[in-house]
């Protein structure tokens, strides 16, 4: 497999200069922007904008390095379009509120961009795909000649780390991804869909803004933890190995990593990425406090545990499809033991916004306040990253705290 090329500098604060020059010089060990866009292209940046939230509280990429982006774009020659498609639903006026309170009004302004409202969306075909072989996405992205993909170091409780590829999730129009959450139910299934995502769109450059980072219980809820680094490259799984051994994960502990090794698409091994830039060893953070589910990946489970559980969503041998004793409890009352299950806390308002976007159906409220039937409950965690009043709680049962910790 060829070698892949990564750039790793460091870059302290979100000082506009500094951003730029650190971006330059990211770009620059790669080969400089001409490698990447050519004059006359539109090249559609896509930001990591989850939710509307305020840049400071390290839930979206910041937007000077977006705006960054954009200009070295526009001295290329090229056009730059913004474009996005947040969690809920998929209108101008969402938008618009999530283009002000990220900010990327400005970085649009500054930057020379287009800021996307077209909100039509498309299927596509992708006979290469895994498990998804149709994709729904925005329509902006079959408008586009290439996509520069602008990830947020964080933490997510279905996949370990959201980096480069989880990122293209936001490709699929709003409240389709709760389809494709119900669809793809486990979370080892739901990382095969978004490897078949990122298959398809095939972004020519990934940047990993990691100069402030989200540790904890990300991708909306956790705290912003300081990182002082950018990563680029092309190819965003080698980005996202070296995000990961960033914060002190092995790479192949981020679950959509370890999918595409599995498909062959990248050895998962560090000594295969030609670094450029600062050391890996001169910026690693060893004490990086991980989401509440990184421990328990069923998909980093030994294949003959995950078998005999029923966690690779398969039988037991002799057994039909969802029969047998033991896939019955590994994914009823065992299964719900080792899990966090959501649960509004004391900051849920009652306003209804995770009931509407529950895949399956599994909140009601109740006395004012959000209730989460377990028995119900995919563990998407939708709820969680959706919350307007980060009010959702993810918590272990007993046995599963005593068994794992928290």
């Amino acid at each position: 497999m060829t070698e892949k090329k990564v750039s790793l500098v460091k870059c302290g604060d979100y000082d506009p200069a500094r951003i730029e020059s650190a971006l330059r010089r990211s770009i620059e060990l790669l080969g400089g922007m001409e490698v990447f866009v050519a004059a006359g292209q539109r090249v559609l940046l896509k930001p990591n904008l989850v939710r509307a939230a305020e840049p400071e509280r390290a839930v979206s990429t910041h937007p000077t390095v977006v705006a960054a982006m954009a200009k070295l774009v526009r001295e290329a020659g090229a056009v730059p379009i913004i474009v996005e498609s947040p969690g809920g639903p998929y209108n101008a006026a969402i938008l618009r509120s999530t283009y002000g309170r990220t900010e990327m009004d400005w970085a649009a302004e500054v930057g020379g961009a287009e800021l996307n409202y077209d909100v039509e969306a498309t299927q596509v075909s992708h006979p290469e795909g895994n498990v998804l072989r149709r994709l729904d996405v925005v329509q902006p992205l079959l408008e586009a000649d290439a996509v520069i993909n602008l990830a947020k170091l964080k933490t997510h409780n279905l996949t370990g780390l959201t980096l480069a590829v989880k990122n293209l999730f936001g490709l699929v129009p709003g409240i389709v991804k709760i389809g494709y959450h119900a669809k793809l139910q486990e979370r080892r299934l739901f990382c095969e869909g978004l490897v078949d995502i990122f298959t398809y769109v095939q972004p020519v450059l990934n940047v990993m803004d990691a100069v402030v980072g989200m540790e904890g219980q990300g991708p909306s809820g956790g705290d912003p933890r300081p990182l002082n680094a950018l990563i680029a490259g092309t190819d965003a799984l080698a980005v996202d190995m070296v995000s990961a051994a960033l914060v002190g994960y092995d790479p192949l502990e981020v679950l959509t990593t370890r999918v595409a090794a599995d498909r062959g698409l990248t050895t998962g091994r560090l000594e295969d990425i030609a670094l450029g830039g600062e050391s890996l060893d001169s910026l690693r953070v060893d004490d990086f406090r991980r989401g509440v589910e990184a421990d328990i990946d069923p998909g980093l489970l030994p294949g003959f545990v995950r078998r005999l559980v029923g966690l690779d969503g398969s039988a037991p041998e002799g057994e039909g499809a969802g029969g047998g004793l033991i896939h019955t409890l590994s994914h009823g009352w065992m299964w719900r033991q080792l899990v966090a299950m959501p649960h509004a806390g004391e900051k849920c308002t009652g306003c209804g916004y995770c009931v509407d976007h529950c895949p399956v159906g599994a909140i009601e409220i109740v006395e004012g306040k959000a209730h989460m039937d377990p028995q119900t409950c995919i563990r998407c965690y939708c709820c969680h990253e959706l919350c307007p009043q980060l009010a959702v709680e993810l918590r272990r049962p007993l046995l599963g705290r005593l068994l794992l910790g928290d």
